[in-house]
């Protein structure tokens, strides 16, 4: 499978990972100033993926709390340990709380779980920038608000 397509050197980058979307959270069923809970439900899919799932959900959690005003990335993964297997199959609860915080930068401990066990678990660091030419707020302010209300009301499909 061809993962990259570079239409020419100078222009952009297609990423063709054969994923109907890139979102890996179901819904968000829980947040506050300090915490976040999501679910998302799997059929024998990589395990990587989870670790995907907790940034989304972290990345989710930062632009929430800083009300979607920066762009919100994830900057470091400083600690994270799996106890499952090579899949992931059915549904998890994924959980993050806020570590710590300054203006541009947030740390916040992230875990899984299915079954009440923990599979997964973290803390991942989180960086955030101000809009500008390369990160256009008419375009991710809007979309990412979107998906968060979609994620929210449990109506991903709609979005």
């Amino acid at each position: 499978m061809n993962f990259f397509n570079t239409d020419s050197f100078n222009t952009h980058i297609v990423v063709r990972t054969g994923m109907k979307s890139f979102l890996l959270l179901d819904r968000i069923v829980e947040i506050s100033e300090s915490r976040i809970v999501g679910i998302r439900s799997y059929a024998g899919d990589p395990v990587y993926l989870g670790l995907e799932s907790l940034a989304q959900l972290g990345a989710f959690f930062i632009r929430s709390l800083t009300d979607f005003s920066k762009h919100v990335f994830l900057l470091k993964i400083a600690r994270c340990v799996f106890s499952t297997g090579p899949v992931l199959s059915g549904e998890y609860t994924f959980s993050g709380d806020l570590v710590s915080r300054s203006d541009s930068a947030f740390q916040v401990r992230l875990h899984s779980e299915k079954d009440r066990r923990k599979v997964i678990e973290g803390d991942l660091l989180f960086g955030s920038v101000e809009y500008n030419d390369y990160f256009k707020q008419e375009t991710l302010h809007h979309h990412y608000r979107k998906v968060f209300s979609c994620l929210l009301n449990d109506s991903k499909t709609v979005c």
